[in-house]
């Protein structure tokens, strides 16, 4: 069959680019080469996709790894500091407790937004493989000998936008589900939300902002305490973008360490492409 296949080509390639049926068995074997280079990337992709998947979707997959655990937003962060640093001082007591609510607890938070992100990731499978089966022949044999992580940034600019949409819902169903201590990442945010905007207004206030001045000037607070509480701004109240894109880098993270796994680690080639294709790479490296 192999044969009848060549001869066809061969006659093929004669009559419509004047080759010899050396030159067209020459062509037919670079053309197969590079199809099962990009059919490598993108086993390796997949393979990379659901272990990341995988890992990612254990309990504490992303809260127990620093490279991925999702921390406060900066700007609610700030509130969280200025609270912690100032809620001792009796003057600024008295700002807090003119907002009439409390704050939540910092940790319970991480633990919500890791926890729905650790709910989510499995769903990002199906719409990774999806992306990956644009990779075309042409890109694959640059991003084969390309950096370590090479595949995996291809996948990433060509796919992040259409990831951040697709992947948005599932981060918002598991944001109005995953529950600590009997509360949703929603509800608890929409909480820590509201105290943050009316402390943010009340510290806005030209009789409070004066207060503070003089409070400052008399000694009653110091001037980093006074800094502290004028970083603190308005949040959004909602998390879904957030989440969302920290989940993904998350994903794109692991997926990376994945393909640096393949292209190094012989054990981690776990089907035949994969050992025949980033088998040639181990070659070029010690040529």
């Amino acid at each position: 069959m192999k044969n009848i296949v060549l001869k066809s080509a061969c006659a093929g390639a004669i009559l419509l680019a004047s080759y010899s049926c050396d030159e067209a068995s020459t062509v037919i074997d670079a053309i197969t080469e590079d199809s099962e280079v990009a059919t490598g990337l993108k086993s390796a992709l997949s393979v990379g996709i659901d272990t990341a998947a995988t890992k990612l979707h254990r309990k504490g997959g992303y809260l127990n790894d620093a490279a991925v655990k999702i921390g406060m937003p900066e700007e609610a962060a700030t509130a969280f500091s200025a609270v912690q640093t100032l809620s001792k001082n009796e003057t600024f007591s008295t700002i807090l407790n003119a907002t009439n609510s409390s704050i939540p607890d910092e940790n319970t938070f991480i633990e919500l937004f890791n926890g729905a992100a650790e709910d989510a990731a499995p769903k990002s499978v199906s719409i990774f493989k999806s992306a990956i089966t644009k990779m075309t022949i042409g890109d694959a044999e640059s991003i084969l000998f390309g950096e370590d992580n090479a595949a995996t940034t291809y996948l990433h600019n060509n796919t992040s936008t259409q990831l951040q949409s697709a992947f948005h819902d599932p981060v918002t169903n598991s944001l109005n589900s995953v529950k600590v201590a009997g509360v949703t990442t929603t509800s608890a945010w929409s909480k820590f939300a509201e105290y943050n905007n009316k402390l943010a207004k009340v510290i806005g206030d030209k009789k409070i902002k004066a207060g503070l001045t003089v409070a400052k000037s008399a000694g009653v607070i110091s001037s980093s305490q006074y800094t502290s509480v004028q970083a603190v701004q308005e949040v959004n109240t909602d998390l879904s973008d957030y989440i969302t894109g920290r989940a993904l880098d998350g994903l794109f993270t692991k997926v990376a360490d994945q393909e640096y796994q393949i292209r190094t680690n012989v054990d981690a080639r776990v089907n035949d492409v994969l050992k025949k294709v980033f088998g040639r790479l181990d070659t070029k490296k010690k040529s």
